[in-house]
């Protein structure tokens, strides 16, 4: 709603004015009256319209001097001048200070109608010309800044910008997001109150919030952190200290940096900063009082030669604590980690047969320095540790477990056999069957099992005794439409072609 300033000398035209129209139905609003010129400008500063409708003849100071007036403070105001005075001396004046608005008196309402449209676009104009500007700046500014963050390098420019009590840096990792820079951009704009700086940085967004307290900066941090995780679950917030000085300001983009490499210790932690990390470390784990690294290390053994499946994660979660506690780095643990899976192969190799090829070692390993948080690395290795035990279970036992999943596969195929399915068959976890059976076969277990199924139906159409949709399901399909694709996909040509081929003695 634009605002509205009434200028003139006679009071029935002030009212007359106010009701000629439906000002809101236009898009205006009446916020104020003045009886003359100097009273207008004293308005003007207090109530900053954004239209002033004048009259041109009044006492004290006349229309054109308080237009002339305004615009020599700079005051970007329209202007709408009413005369009963048709002398163009007027018309000329308010020309050449910039006024393109201009009725004679009395007011005709269609005309007022008609002439507030176009003010109203003008205003429009200004407004969105004044925050293309303002965006410019602002970008300007926050590259500079973000300049000064990331060398140190202060100039004078910088000392001009930077003349705040308090400042504070959010970041927005986005790296395995699935939401681009934009959108993490129009979060931030639309919950960011008060002055700050926007800008990008690798995959790192960045909020440098200025003149607020702690608290507020927290608050909003949360109300970010909300609206984030509603576009991406893998959106995360880092949030530094406050600092009172803007030559700390690149320690602030130090400590950010520190927080964002925690996030592999604090995956659950959707706002990442010293206070939420130091409130996650208070939290006990009772299976780590007392912990000694080398200790647990072969209480762990122990608990993988001896089959403690239900200990092995909680002894896992013990050494988690432990690094948390330490402040260990990705790069260290991923390193420890990788060391205690190669010292848990050499022991089993002393005492039973590992069915692991070095190929096999080197793609766990691979995991391990992959995985994108601890706690995922910890699964992974119960898992691992899981099946060791049960290879110390089965130690006089050789088992070809690939071979027996195929066995079992080419007997079992028509049924709706899944890597699960096999794994509580087998006495294996899905996982590693998975991963066992791609290492060995260079395919995945899925496509082996459409293969098997796939030579079957092949068998079957040349039989000739059934339909196309009986055969999908006697050899595992549910879905006749998947059958089809699946066979074409294999063979290189549809159920029905490759009958009529069998017939005409293609094949």
């Amino acid at each position: 709603m634009h605002t509205v300033l009434i200028v003139d000398d006679e009071p029935i035209v002030r009212e007359g004015l106010a009701y000629i129209i439906e000002w809101e139905k236009e898009g205006f609003k009446i916020v104020g009256d003045a009886r003359n010129g100097r009273e207008g400008m004293e308005k003007i500063l207090e109530l900053q319209p954004d239209l002033v409708l004048t009259d041109v003849r009044m006492p004290v100071l006349d229309g054109i001097g308080m237009v002339e007036e305004a615009k020599d403070r700079g005051l970007n105001k329209e202007f709408l001048i009413l005369s009963g005075y048709s002398d163009f001396s007027y018309a000329k004046e308010a020309i050449r200070l910039g006024v393109s608005s201009y009725l004679l008196k009395p007011i005709d309402e269609d005309e007022l109608i008609e002439e507030l449209r176009k003010i109203s676009q003008r205003i429009l104009e200004k407004e969105k010309q004044k925050q293309t500007l303002a965006f410019y700046e602002k970008y300007s500014h926050s590259s500079k800044i973000k300049e000064y963050l990331l060398s140190g390098q202060l100039n004078d420019e910088l000392v001009s910008l930077l003349s705040y009590d308090y400042y504070q840096l959010i970041g927005c990792d986005y790296e395995n997001g699935k939401v681009n820079r934009r959108s993490i951009s129009e979060v931030f704009k639309n919950l960011l109150i008060g002055e700050g700086f926007l800008f990008n940085h690798g995959t790192t967004f960045f909020a440098l919030v200025v003149n607020q307290t702690n608290r507020e900066v927290r608050k909003v941090a949360v109300k970010l952190s909300e609206e984030l995780s509603q576009l991406d679950q893998n959106l995360y917030l880092i949030v530094s200290s406050g600092i009172d000085q803007y030559e700390q300001l690149p320690i602030l983009y130090q400590e950010v940096r520190r927080l964002k490499k925690k996030r592999y210790l604090y995956p659950d932690l959707k706002l990442l900063s010293e206070q939420t990390i130091a409130e996650k470390k208070e939290q006990k784990n009772n299976q780590a009082d007392g912990f000694d690294k080398a200790d647990w290390k072969e209480q762990l053994l122990w608990a993988i030669k001896n089959d403690e499946k239900d200990k092995i994660y909680s002894y896992l979660q013990a050494i988690g604590y432990y690094y948390k506690q330490n402040d260990w780095m990705e790069r260290d643990i991923k390193a420890d980690l990788a060391a205690l899976f190669n010292y848990y192969c050499d022991e089993m190799e002393e005492t039973v047969a590992l069915p692991l090829k070095e190929r096999e070692k080197r793609y766990i390993i691979s995991i391990i320095l992959s995985e994108q948080s601890l706690n995922q690395t910890f699964i992974f290795l119960n898992e691992i540790f899981i099946d060791f035990s049960r290879f110390f279970d089965t130690a006089y036992d050789n088992r070809d477990i690939v071979t027996e999943m195929k066995d079992y596969t080419r007997k079992n195929y028509h049924q709706n056999l899944t890597l699960q399915e096999l794994g509580k068959e087998l006495n294996y976890s899905h996982s590693y069957l998975g991963k066992k059976f791609r290492l060995q076969e260079n395919m995945s277990y899925r496509t082996y099992l459409d293969l098997i199924r796939i030579e079957e139906a092949k068998r079957l159409l040349k039989e000739n005794q059934f339909l196309v949709y009986e055969i999908a399901e006697r050899v595992g399909y549910t879905n006749s439409d998947y059958f089809y694709k699946k066979f074409k996909k294999i063979v290189g040509k549809s159920p029905r072609s490759f009958q009529k081929d069998l017939r005409e003695g293609n094949d």
